[in-house]
This record gives structure tokens, C-alpha cells and sequence, in this order.
């Protein structure tokens, strides 16, 4: 520490020198390197200085001022931050073979957020450091903006849809990665002053802390394991205990989120695969690639922060294209799911229609309406009325999915009159606490009814009553339907008949796997229940 010229002087005596190029302190300070070019020097025809510094600097080669990067002051104010990266040409006449010395005088006051401050460089042919890393830059700004268009394209996708959070995860992650890509590579497009690179850095460090908690967030969600939440909070304490006891700043944290991401996102496509899921097979041997990537690069010569970069970016990618995969196969199966829907709506229509207009239900009502004419035509007129009711709802509902609580009741009523007038029954409806909001699946309460019509025997008086309730709470919606009788015999009662299929698959069509059917006998006749979540 401290502000000498006589420092720049290659014979002076720095054997008291601290031995690095790194200070946590902030102020004025020397640093100086020693280097020897050997006869493998000539073959750079073009010395050019590669460096890197977190401070304003004046740099001396062997005692001459050859560079000045901002200007090194006594103060904050004095100071002129200098530029994180510079390049420059090293005179001919200063380069010949031997033992140099170059020394920089530095300032850092602008550096007033950043624990330390580091200077290196690197002698090379001229421009050649730079030409590399445009060139890596400019491939890895290609594959940025594949990740951008794929980030668009899944934020569209649930922007339309909004029913796969796992879309809009895989859409933040892609943006994520894509400025992570960004922010990494811009220093090679931009020359910006040194003290902007906490910043930098900062930001590059909660990208990949943002990526280490998405990655197994998204896999959890998409393959749809079990208590996953229990995962993600004992995941989430552990990452953020890395950054806590870490500097989120220093590239060994950000390794260390990485592997962390790495090996839980391991563990959640084991469980998915020992689950059977889709598409977890590819994600784990694609994770697995990654793994040994990481391994064998750290076996090599290559610098490890270097490694890092190179794995991460390159790890990703295959991640990513194996995550497009599973999403891909995902697709295919909802394409498959929703074309057999349409076939079930298609038949459901067709039974609910036949249900109805049967032959013998056709025949036994037109029998029953000959006789009501022959008896009594006023009431026979009632009970075309009733039947040709009947037949304008299914006519309304038959396309329908769900409908308005209110005229699935009005079917019910008017089949209820036309089962009165054929079999001289009298049958009674009562409802209770019916919210007339709701809507259902269409004849579902009217198939319950006809099974109970066929399946009870009137009391004293024919007479046989459905009573319907309706309860609601948070979280389900309860339909009771209770056919008040004495009850037949019959095995189909209690095991499901074609009825009872019929229900099952327009509440499957309507809740998918939220619902729940219940039907058997009580003290007083039969009790259907079902159960909305």
C-alpha cells in the first residue's frame, strides 16, 4: 500500500511485497509482476497485454509508462474509473527475450461495495484474446436467443391456456438463462467501468441461484410428485444456506448451487421414473451426461472457473433439450387425451340421446298416451305436454357439458310426469338449499331418478319421493339425492349398472379425477351422493 514511482523501477526490492495480486483494502496501492520471455516468445510477433483490473491504473514495463486505464487519484473524487478489461500493444523495445517487470500503479476508491481487489494479465499475439472470446460469444448469443424464443413461445403458450405452471416455469427459466448468457458474455461487447463489475457479478450470481431453485421446482411440478412441497422447503433452506455462509459474489458459490441443482434434480427424476412418469427416463440420462461432463472436464488442464462456464452453458442445453422432450411427449399425450374426449362427448351425447328415445320407452309412452286419450284426452294432453318437454331439454342439453343446475331440475320434474301418467304412480320432487347458480353435467340427477324408479316399489298410497340437497364449504360441492321407497332387490343396484357408468364418465369429462360417487341403501329407500372438489 502506499504511492512511490520509484516502485516502477524493475531493480527495486519488493522481497517485503505481500505475495498476490489480490488487496481487501481500498485506497492507493503498487502491484508488480515478474515475467520472463524465453526464445518461445519470439514466436509472438505482436505482443499485446490482455488485462484485467478492479481499479484505475497506471502500467509500467520495466520503469516506462506504457498505459494508462482512467486516471489514479488521491480520492473518490480525484479518481477516474478505469475499464474492467483493456488491450494494448507492448513496444517492440521493451519486449526483447529476458526477465521484465510489470507494475501497476493502482487507486480503487470507486470500488467501495467489493471486498477486494485483483489485477492480472495475459501476453499474447495482439487482439488474439479478444478475437477468441467474440467468436465464443457470438455462438453463445445464438444459442441466447434460441432460449429467448423459447421463452416466449412457452409464456404464450400458458397466456393462452393458463393451466400448466409448469410452462410458465419452463418460460422463466429459458429467460433466466438467457440473461444469465448475456450478462456472462457482455464483457467482451462492452467495455464498462471497473467498479459496474460487483454489479455484474451480483446479478450473474442471483441468475444462478434463481436457475438452482427452478430447475428441481419445475421437474417436481411437471412430473408431479407427491409431496413435493416438504422437497422444495428443505431444498430451498439448504440452497439458501449456501449464499448465506457463502458470498454469492465468488464463483465457488455459484459451483456449489449448481451441483446442488444438479443432484435434486438427480433425485426428482429418480422418483418420477420409479413413478412411471413420461419423459423422466430422458431427463435423468440427460442429467447423468451432465454429471460425468463435469467430471472428466475437471480432469483436464483447462482452468476450472473456465470448466465451470463451458459445463454450465453446454450442461444446460442438454437439459434443456431433453426437458423439450418430455414436454413434447406431455403434448402428445394431451393431444391423445383431448381427441378421446371429444369421441366420449360424441358418444356421451349419443347414450344420453338413446337413453330417451329408446324403442320400448317409445312404444310403453305412446301405448300410455292411447289409453289417456281413450280415458281422459284432457289428461292425455298433459302428458304429451310432458313428453314433448321432456324431449326440447334433452334437445337443448345434449351438446352441452355442463349445465344450469335449474334445468337439469326441470328434466327431472317433467320425466317424473310422464312416469306418473304411465304407471299411475305418484312421484314427488322436493329440493333443499339448491344454489340454482351451479352448473353439471346434464342427466346425471335424471339417470338417478330413472334408477330409482325402476329399482323402488311405491308405498301404500303409489306414491315414491326424490328429495335433493345441496351443501357447499371451501373446498367441495355436495349433491345428495335420496329416492324415498322400499327397495328391490338387484345385484346392478349395488354394483353399477349402465347408469351409473354413464354418470362416472360425465363427471370424469366435466371434474376429470375431482369427484367423488357414492350410492347405497338407507333407512328409508336409496341415497346417491355426489361429491365435486
Amino acid at each position: 500500500m502506499g504511492d512511490q514511482l520509484e516502485w516502477a523501477n524493475p531493480d527495486w526490492n519488493d522481497e517485503d511485497w505481500l505475495q498476490n495480486a489480490r488487496t481487501a483494502l481500498t485506497g492507493k496501492f503498487w502491484v508488480r509482476f515478474e515475467i520472463n520471455f524465453d526464445s518461445t516468445s519470439t514466436l509472438i510477433q505482436n505482443k499485446g497485454l490482455s488485462i484485467i483490473s478492479i481499479g484505475s491504473y497506471e502500467a509500467y514495463w520495466d520503469g516506462v509508462l506504457i498505459y494508462k486505464n482512467g486516471k489514479v487519484g488521491n480520492s473518490k473524487e480525484e479518481e477516474v474509473p478505469g475499464l474492467f478489461m483493456s488491450n494494448f500493444m507492448l513496444p517492440d523495445s521493451l519486449s526483447k527475450e529476458g526477465n521484465h517487470v510489470l507494475a501497476f500503479r493502482i487507486s480503487n476508491f470507486h470500488n467501495t461495495n467489493f471486498k477486494g481487489s485483483w489485477n492480472t494479465f495475459l501476453v499474447e499475439e495482439y487482439l488474439n484474446d479478444s478475437r477468441k472470446y467474440l467468436r465464443l460469444t457470438a455462438l453463445m448469443f445464438i444459442l441466447a436467443g434460441a432460449y429467448l424464443i423459447a421463452a416466449l413461445y412457452f409464456l404464450f403458450l400458458f397466456i393462452n391456456d393458463r393451466k400448466e405452471i409448469s410452462e410458465l416455469l419452463f418460460s422463466f427459466i429459458c429467460f433466466i438463462f438467457f440473461g444469465l448468457i448475456v450478462m456472462e458474455f457482455v464483457k467482451f461487447l462492452y467495455a464498462y467501468e471497473y467498479h459496474y463489475h460487483l454489479y455484474r457479478l451480483a446479478l450473474i450470481g442471483l441468475l444462478t441461484l434463481s436457475i438452482a431453485f427452478l430447475v428441481p421446482l419445475f421437474l417436481s411440478i411437471h412430473f408431479k410428485i407427491p409431496k413435493k412441497r416438504y422437497f422444495i422447503v428443505f431444498y430451498s433452506i439448504l440452497l439458501f444456506s449456501v449464499i448465506y455462509f457463502d458470498n454469492i459474489l465468488n464463483d465457488r458459490s455459484a459451483q456449489r448451487v449448481s451441483s446442488m441443482m444438479l443432484v435434486s434434480s438427480m433425485l426428482i427424476s429418480m422418483v418420477a421414473l420409479y413413478l412411471k412418469r413420461k419423459g423422466s427416463l430422458a431427463i435423468l440420462i440427460a442429467l447423468i451426461l451432465i454429471a460425468l461432463l463435469n467430471i472428466f472436464s475437471t480432469l483436464g488442464d483447462i482452468h476450472m472457473i473456465y470448466n465451470y462456464d463451458i459445463n454450465l452453458f453446454l450442461g444446460f442445453t442438454i437439459l434443456i433439450v431433453s426437458i423439450l422432450f418430455s414436454m413434447a411427449q406431455k403434448r402428445k399425450e394431451e393431444r391423445i387425451a383431448y381427441e378421446s374426449s371429444l369421441l366420449l362427448s360424441v358418444r356421451l351425447k349419443n347414450e344420453l340421446l338413446k337413453k330417451n328415445i329408446q324403442p320400448h320407452f317409445i312404444m310403453n309412452t305412446l301405448t300410455s298416451i292411447m289409453e289417456w286419450v281413450e280415458v281422459s284426452p284432457k289428461q292425455s294432453i298433459q302428458f304429451i305436454e310432458s313428453l314433448a318437454g321432456e324431449f326440447e331439454i334433452l334437445n337443448q342439453i345434449a351438446d352441452e357439458k355442463l349445465i344450469p343446475i335449474q334445468q337439469e331440475i326441470d328434466l327431472c320434474k317433467r320425466h317424473l310426469e310422464i312416469m306418473g301418467y304411465r304407471k299411475e304412480i305418484q312421484y314427488n320432487w322436493k329440493e333443499n338449499n339448491i344454489d340454482y347458480q351451479q352448473e353439471i353435467p346434464p342427466a346425471i340427477f335424471h339417470t338417478i331418478i330413472e334408477n330409482g324408479i325402476t329399482h323402488s316399489i311405491p308405498d301404500a298410497d303409489r306414491k315414491i319421493s326424490f328429495v335433493l340437497n345441496f351443501e357447499t364449504n371451501v373446498n367441495q360441492k355436495i349433491y345428495e339425492l335420496k329416492c324415498i321407497a322400499e327397495n328391490r332387490k338387484s345385484k346392478n343396484r349395488k354394483s353399477g349398472g349402465t347408469g351409473f357408468k354413464y354418470i362416472e364418465a360425465r363427471l370424469t369429462e366435466s371434474y376429470g379425477d375431482n369427484w367423488e360417487l357414492t350410492s347405497g341403501e338407507v333407512e328409508d329407500g336409496w341415497m346417491t351422493r355426489i361429491v365435486v372438489f
